[in-house]
């Protein structure tokens, strides 16, 4: 009994000092806002900054190791046809409930799924082909159908 409440009291002062740490965190983003409203006075001093924009900041690492790359290659896996970068963005954040239709986020996405597509084929999953002359790819499993496409790192198929 007493290492569960042990135990328990560890997590407790774990999550503790992630509070004490966001609330610092956050303390140092509002004086850094308050210098950066201060700046734009000086130059713009009636400016009302309430109406500003709020540019919404997705999580650098969203996702468990690996989670991704695993989405990527079921929905590969499933696919018909070859998808390209963009394709299998979209639906990274339709499955991550993101917002679609924000550009910015979009881009940053399609950016993050190309580069766990290129460690895929890196490690021989998956292969790509130009679609367009954009520079474009379009992805599909490496292999014949049926047969292991790779090795995972635990060794197994």
């Amino acid at each position: 009994m007493k290492l569960v409440v042990h135990g328990l009291i560890d997590k407790r002062a774990e999550i503790v000092g992630k509070i004490e740490a966001l609330q610092a965190q956050l303390a140092q983003h509002m004086a850094d806002l308050d210098s950066l409203e201060r700046s734009i006075r000086i130059f713009e001093p009636d400016i009302d900054l309430s109406d500003a924009p709020v540019k919404p900041v997705p999580p650098p690492n969203a996702a468990f190791r690996g989670e991704v790359q695993r989405f990527l290659l079921d929905t590969i896996r499933k696919s018909d046809v070859a998808l390209t970068t963009l394709d299998l963005a979209r639906l990274v954040m339709e499955v991550r409930g993101l917002n679609t239709s924000d550009k910015a986020l979009r881009k940053l996405i399609a950016t993050r799924t190309g580069h766990s597509l290129k460690k895929l084929r890196d490690k021989g999953f998956v292969c790509s082909e130009k679609a367009a002359a954009g520079g474009l790819l379009r992805w599909q499993l490496t292999g014949k159908p049926g047969e292991p496409t790779g090795e995972w790192r635990n060794g197994s198929g």
